[in-house]
């Protein structure tokens, strides 16, 4: 069954240990900007506010139709998202076409990043200490695990002064 990394932006410190394992699993480097799941986070008051981005394998993904060159593909045994490095040109209309911009581009190889799922075993929800994250089948995903809400809860840390995408 389809799998997909539900976000429970409540407990997140904001510590970015996702994005770090991320990198480093995927690139043997603590880049966080070469991380398929981002954390957005917000400091107001001495308190931060964060939110994992990370994508949610949407059943019909606005970023598979954005994509001009059709480079993102589904797995048909695992129902991930798959980017074709060699067909992707880096155009980024991906990212803009997911709500919740939880889809990056690899600056570095100019190549779409879509989350993995690490075959099955992501890396950021083992070392995610809050555990805020958790791999749970995209069916029984609700609408509290959805691009949708994610774009919401963005769109809320967004309006409020001083937000700022981790880099």
């Amino acid at each position: 069954m389809p799998k997909l990394i539900a976000v429970s932006p409540e407990g997140c410190t904001g510590c970015r240990t996702c994005e770090m394992v991320c990198s480093l699993s995927h690139y043997g480097e603590c880049n966080p900007s070469r991380a398929a799941i981002r954390v957005v986070r917000q400091e107001k008051r001495g308190l931060v506010f964060a939110l994992p981005l990370v994508c949610q394998q949407c059943e019909k993904g606005a970023c598979l139709e954005a994509c001009p060159t059709g480079a993102l593909s589904r797995d048909p045994e695992e129902g991930t998202l798959t980017v074709d490095q060699v067909m992707c040109s880096g155009c980024g209309e991906c990212c803009r076409a997911c709500p919740a911009g939880c889809i990056f581009v690899d600056e570095e190889r100019s190549v779409a990043m879509v989350c993995d799922l690490c075959e099955g075993e992501p890396q950021c929800v083992a070392f995610c200490h809050a555990k805020c994250l958790t791999l749970v089948d995209r069916k029984s995903g609700s609408k509290e695990h959805s691009v949708q809400r994610l774009a919401e809860m963005l769109a809320a840390l967004s309006a409020a002064p001083a937000a700022q995408r981790s880099q």
